[in-house]
């Protein structure tokens, strides 16, 4: 089957009958009164702890452990007596995490990166995948981003990396989408991209922040604008000065949502502009560490691989204002997340740091890995190995990094035996210290 063929067949999937109800049922519950939404948490908080108990192993042992019953956790104030749960244990307990009676038929497998410190994998059931997709599908229809003709900025491989001329894009007609190439983003490409986006005729971006930002950076500096109807952007943190621009170059707003692999969480920018904890979408507890608020997540419509107070390492500011778009979702006021920083090849070309380490697939043979950009065309990549890790892993990452990079990138991979950790207990993943980095 050619790829216009598997995408017409993942859109059947994921915007099916079971996406049409959820996506009905979320218009609805995204409008809730407070006493509403707790009411539906806890609903969907007792159904899942009844089946944890009964068919995830991991859960049958912990609430025997602690002489719990499913019936001891009826709200979401009860999760309190039930550990945390992190990417280690997830790791160590992956098998013991899998329900018992659930089919991996139509399920979905999600890996994350080290650039959060611990490469992990999570399971995703049907419903779950049609669940976050009918909930990415509600943040955009108010403003602009559903059934229109969309380019698509998100790290894909388009063309080899070392290739220097066009095309650097992939267009899907059935989808009205038009793939881009983040790695081929330049002065001297700036033109011949401008082009292909207004031949497609492109209404929406959806795009990692660092690559639609270095695209506007270059259109500004071209005196070029595009005029669209949004920009959509998540997985890194981006600054009030990089939304300006992006927002002054494509002459629209940009919406920025936040989320992970583990789909516990979610942030979301609403039609005004503020920033939502999506209390429709999980349970999610603000955990002040001193530093922040961390948030940790149930998710409440995953019963493959259940996770319960989950710690995602992430950390907040919370709001203190009301917003006017008519949702009883509390407000935050800065995601303290990833930066946008970038490595330089040895050609000169810029390329996100976060796009390329979160390309690499450590499997379970790597506990956590940090990434470090010091001078023009080198790559350090600390690793804590685990016990699978052999030479052939090492061999691999240099490989990914090269491909996704330059083939005359220098990659030096250096295990270590723990990694520096900041006040906040978290490991400072991503590093670039390049002098004629961008300043963003």
């Amino acid at each position: 089957m050619d790829s216009q063929g598997k995408a017409f067949i993942y859109s059947l999937l994921r915007q099916g009958a079971t996406f049409r109800r959820t996506l009905k049922s979320l218009n609805e519950s995204q409008y809730y009164s407070a006493e509403q939404l707790t009411s539906l948490q806890n609903s969907k908080l007792s159904h899942l702890v009844e089946h944890c108990y009964k068919n995830v192993p991991y859960y049958t042992e912990l609430f025997d452990k602690l002489q719990l019953k499913p019936d001891d956790i009826k709200t979401k104030e009860d999760l309190t007596k039930l550990p945390y749960l992190d990417k280690l244990t997830v790791r160590g307990n992956y098998n013991q995490l899998i329900a018992r009676n659930k089919s991996k038929i139509f399920c979905g497998t999600a890996e994350t990166s080290g650039t959060t410190g611990t490469p992990s994998k999570f399971l995703r059931d049907f419903y779950s995948v049609n669940f976050e997709n009918a909930a990415l599908w509600r943040f955009r229809e108010k403003t602009g981003g559903n059934g229109v003709r969309k380019v698509v900025l998100r790290g894909d491989i388009i063309v080899p990396v070392e290739q220097d001329h066009p095309p650097f894009w992939k267009e899907y007609p059935l989808n009205n989408e038009l793939y881009l190439s983040s790695y081929h983003i330049s002065e001297e490409n700036a033109e011949i991209y401008y082009q292909k986006i207004s031949e497609f005729g492109a209404e929406s971006i959806y795009a990692f922040p660092s690559s639609v930002y270095l695209l506007a950076k270059y259109f500004h500096e071209k005196r070029k604008k595009f005029e669209l109807k949004a920009v959509f952007t998540s997985s890194e943190s981006i600054s009030d000065r990089q939304r300006a621009l992006i927002e002054e170059v494509f002459m629209c707003r940009l919406y920025d949502w936040y989320g992970q692999v583990e789909r516990v969480s979610a942030i979301g920018q609403c039609e005004k502009g503020t920033y939502h904890i999506i209390e429709d979408y999980s349970i999610t507890e603000t955990v002040d560490t001193g530093c922040g608020y961390e948030l940790v997540g149930t998710n409440l419509n995953n019963y493959i691989m259940p996770l319960i107070r989950f710690r995602t390492g992430d950390l907040v500011t919370l709001g203190e204002r009301q917003c006017s778009c008519g949702r009883n979702f509390r407000e935050i006021s800065k995601i303290q997340g990833r930066s946008l920083e970038y490595i330089l090849t040895p050609d000169g070309k810029r390329i996100s740091l976060f796009l390329v380490s979160d390309s690499i697939d450590f499997d379970d043979h790597v506990s956590e890995a940090q990434f470090i950009h010091n001078k023009r065309g080198e790559m350090i990549i600390n690793i804590v190995a685990g016990e699978k890790y052999s030479e052939k892993d090492r061999i691999k990452i240099i490989k990914t990094m090269k491909d996704h990079t330059s083939p005359d990138m220098v990659v030096t991979v250096n295990e270590v035996t723990a990694l520096p950790r900041g006040a906040n207990g978290k490991v400072v993943n991503t590093i670039a210290r390049v002098s004629d980095n961008i300043n963003c």
